[in-house]
């Protein structure tokens, strides 16, 4: 595929040439935060990652259309909040704030839009009706169900059978026809007072929100959907089931492109278990360009675990003081690039994105410069400079 983007899709379990509905357009979804605490940074690998697709396909020469979703709309928000004696969206719009601010301190600046489900809820609504009247989903008590048997093609996504996908049911209850049925709609009202419903009084389910979101702001068929890959099933299977069945438009997304675990003490980085490192206490210990360039030191579809933080922050300042070393012995300027460095760069990231080997690439190049300087000099340090923008890695800030 030299020369070529190659992206492995979670849909087909094979790499595959990027391609887009519209030449030169990208529309590109990644899931967002429950805003329900700080950001950790098993969050921020995956938006790290999303950032640098989005960058790449930039400097392929495409438009980027890149939203996220902030689920400010959630039984754990609102736990959380009447816990502590606050109104669950002004608790929401609050972490909301601080995820955004928590997005610039790592330098995820490439997200076009941040978009609260709690602003398309009328949309919802208008979805789980035309599920209704299609016959793909059924009322019962209040509560609304999506009806799997309807759809043929659920568990394409993870790989799974139906049998498979029965023994990890996650809605447990007697109202439902099916196992694998899960919830449009809920009547337990999550923000009081606040929806009304043809089913009555009550709240919509998770999976329903990051479609209507995406039907409004990306259309019907959109070009990349990501997210970590503990979201492949139910959340993802579930979007799949929702939008093809509305729209009768296979497949819903083109490239299903998900991240793995940032894992500390072997375990995955999680609130519920406690073992976490939040964006903000990081970036009182480390530097964006050090995170950055330990986060993107693994490969997007392998686990990494915390324990290599510091070793690469320490590697990334050694690289950094030797590129601004270099700069001031041979000033980059508008003149022309390392096209050796830059090709092994471009290979690495149209496989499949491959960051480690970019950084090996970038880190190559300044290693060479040792007792180099003049206009080769200035071309490998122009090529560094470059190629670090399109990481967020900036090695001589």
């Amino acid at each position: 595929m030299k020369g070529r983007l190659a992206v492995f899709n979670t849909l087909t379990g094979e790499k595959e040439p990027f391609t887009t509905l519209r030449k030169g357009k990208v529309t590109m979804f990644a899931c967002g935060p429950t805003v329900q605490d700080y950001m950790h940074l098993g969050h921020a690998r995956t938006y790290v990652f999303y950032d640098v697709v989005a960058r790449y396909l930039k400097h392929l020469g495409n438009e980027v259309n890149f939203v996220i979703n902030i689920t400010d709309v959630d039984e754990r928000i609102t736990q959380e909040a009447e816990g502590k004696g606050e109104d669950p969206l002004g608790y929401a719009a609050l972490y909301s704030r601080r995820f955004i601010e928590d997005m610039a301190s790592i330098g995820a600046d490439s997200v076009c839009r941040f978009e609260p489900v709690s602003g398309h809820v009328d949309r919802m609504i208008e979805l789980v009706g035309r599920l209704v009247e299609k016959g793909y989903a059924y009322s019962v008590d209040g509560w609304v169900y999506f009806d799997v048997s309807k759809f043929p093609a659920f568990g394409r996504l993870s790989h799974q059978s139906r049998g498979e996908l029965s023994l990890r049911p996650l809605e447990l209850s007697l109202r439902k026809r099916g196992l694998l049925d899960f919830a449009l709609w809920r009547p337990e009202t999550l923000v009081e007072g606040r929806w009304d419903s043809p089913w009555g009084r009550g709240s919509p389910g998770w999976h329903i929100q990051d479609v209507a979101v995406t039907f409004e702001l990306l259309g019907e068929q959109y070009d990349l959907h990501g997210g970590a890959y503990e979201l492949i099933y139910p959340h993802h299977e579930a979007e799949i089931a929702e939008a093809e069945a509305l729209t009768g438009k296979a497949p819903f997304v083109r490239h299903w492109v998900h991240t793995r675990l940032l894992n500390m003490g072997g375990r995955k980085m999680s609130k519920s278990v406690g073992n976490v490192m939040t964006v903000r206490d990081a970036m009182k210990r480390y530097t964006q360009g050090q995170l950055r360039f330990f986060l993107l030191g693994h490969h997007y579809r392998r686990d990494m675990d915390l324990r290599g933080l510091g070793s690469a922050a320490r590697r990334f300042s050694r690289l950094r003081q030797a590129a601004l070393k270099a700069a001031r012995e041979s000033p980059v300027s508008g003149g022309g690039r390392d096209a050796g460095l830059m090709d092994r760069f471009r290979d690495a990231m149209d496989d499949d994105f491959d960051t480690p080997l970019a950084l090996e690439a970038i880190e190559d190049g300044l290693t060479s410069l040792a007792g180099r300087k003049g206009s080769r000099a200035a071309g490998i340090l122009s090529s560094v400079k470059a190629a670090g923008y399109i990481l967020g890695v900036d090695f001589f800030a």
